[in-house]
């Protein structure tokens, strides 16, 4: 779901006026059955489905049907039985992420590079190739497995509505670009659904959706254009850092502000999302950092690929903390930068593990706050890593890494030709922007100063109006894509 489409709110006041009329008419006469509600949800999140794409809708149909019926199978097994049906049921769902996913790159990028391909083989392949990934298979496909491992595990293996399991899978703030929940936060809130509009879950709701607005539409579109006309440039050691910073902050403001949009949305109706990021920028090791970044990615990896695969096997830690961050890398596109900035973060990680505490004593040693060292070496190495991620082409790419190790690449000349890049209006505009993002930056850290919630004062009412009447003023005129849309 989009939430900065028109389309997405057009559809979504459409569906929901005249229900929830009728539901108000009928709660009225005593004629509304508590049941309705979550037949309400489930409709609603299918018909926003269906609105998003309509071609994707009857996979991910055909993925929620099958995977029910194999969850019921499995709950009403015992032992080797269930666990059979356990990993069958996640080979199926994690082979149909990887044909919609990975299909072309496995062939193009890894079969291609024995010359063993023809530059027509889609023409002549027995299956259907999809340009463009169905909208959320990412992120529903992961939802789907970790459903499955941690129904195999539950002590009580009562048997799950279709209905209950459909809102969970579907429910529609969440679906495209997660938070990927669990089944033990958000089934039981599922299971008896009842809509819970009341006057602090509309405040609170609000004022997430509103912090989430502004950072989308406010921060990362504005940024978007100064980015993509940056991307190109690749010897200039300047503009390559300069963009990759740029891109760093994008990132953040977009896939937040999709996840604090979704969260809200959600709290309006009485649910209770994962909050999905918790400041990261605010991290002072690359450990802390992905407790932040992206949270229920990175306990998904954690607790689905990372533990399973070291099982007792602990002086294997090192290695295998390296291969699920170049997996969890791999995930986030079909692409080989992908998975180097994966083993980029693996390698990041490895390194805190084995030289992390004798730096920090020697650094306390001779620097009178460390905390802010660290912070720093932290937050460049995120934007090194943002190089990796941003740029598809493995070719531009060790270019540009080429140019940030190359002195001369770093001339008087080419820092002028960097400001010069930017007509004066660009710069006033860029410099507007980047000082709306810093103070919003800075008000995290002094939340993390003052050991308060990470985002409790961007969500302070009278900060919440604010942030809302510059969105209204300030938003892009073109809004661009969510990022994570694309994987």
């Amino acid at each position: 779901m989009n939430f900065s489409e028109f389309s997405f709110w057009w559809v979504l006041l459409l569906v929901s006026v005249p229900f929830f009329a009728v539901r108000y008419g009928a709660k009225s006469l005593g004629r509304w059955p508590d049941r309705c509600d979550s037949i309400g949800l489930a409709a609603l999140s299918l018909v926003l489905f269906v609105n998003a794409d309509k071609t994707s809708f009857i996979v991910f149909l055909f993925e929620i049907i099958f995977n029910y019926l194999m969850v019921k199978w499995m709950l009403g097994r015992e032992g080797k039985q269930a666990q059979w049906i356990a990993t069958a049921l996640i080979i199926f769902d994690v082979a149909v992420l990887a044909y919609f996913k990975y299909l072309t790159f496995f062939i193009e990028d890894v079969i291609g590079l024995t010359g063993g391909v023809s530059p027509d083989w889609k023409a002549g392949f027995p299956l259907p190739i999809f340009q463009s990934i169905p909208p959320g298979v990412s992120f529903y496909t992961f939802q789907m497995v970790a459903f499955v491992v941690d129904s195999l595990k539950a002590r009580r293996k009562r048997p799950i509505k279709f209905l209950d399991y459909v809102n969970f899978v579907a429910f529609f703030p969440q679906i495209v670009a997660g938070p990927i929940e669990r089944r033990a936060s958000l089934l039981p809130q599922m299971q008896g659904f009842k809509f819970k509009f009341t006057a602090a879950n509309f405040d609170l709701g609000l004022r997430w959706l509103s912090l989430g607005l502004f950072m989308k539409l406010v921060l990362g579109d504005n940024l978007f254009p100064f980015i993509k006309d940056l991307s190109p440039v690749a010897d200039n050691a300047w503009l390559v850092w300069f963009n990759a910073f740029l891109f760093t902050l994008r990132i953040y403001f977009d896939f937040a502000g999709y996840s604090f949009m979704a969260v809200g949305i959600a709290r309006v109706l009485g649910i209770r999302l994962t909050i999905n990021f918790l400041a990261p920028y605010t991290s002072q090791s690359i450990n802390e950092f992905w407790r932040r970044w992206h949270v229920s990615l990175s306990t998904w990896f954690r607790d689905y690929v990372f533990l399973p695969l070291m099982g007792k096997r602990k002086s294997w830690a090192a290695f295998y903390l390296f291969l699920t961050f170049t997996l969890s890398g791999f995930w986030h596109g079909a692409a080989w930068n992908f998975l180097i900035w994966g083993a980029y973060h693996g390698a990041l990680l490895l390194l805190l593990r084995y030289a992390g505490r004798p730096f920090s004593r020697a650094m306390g040693k001779y620097v009178k706050r460390p905390q802010i060292l660290s912070w720093a070496m932290t937050f460049g190495a995120v934007v090194l890593g943002c190089l990796f991620f941003m740029e598809t082409n493995v070719n531009v790419l060790l270019t540009k890494l080429t140019t940030l190790v190359s002195p001369g690449a770093y001339s008087l000349g080419n820092l002028m030709g960097a400001f010069g890049q930017f007509s004066a209006n660009e710069l006033v505009a860029l410099g507007w922007v980047m000082l709306l993002a810093g103070i919003f930056l800075l008000l995290e850290h002094i939340a993390i100063w003052q050991e308060r919630s990470e985002y409790d004062l961007l969500l302070n009412p009278w900060v919440s109006r604010a942030l809302l009447g510059l969105t209204i003023l300030l938003s892009a005129n073109i809004p661009s894509e969510f990022i994570y849309f694309e994987f």
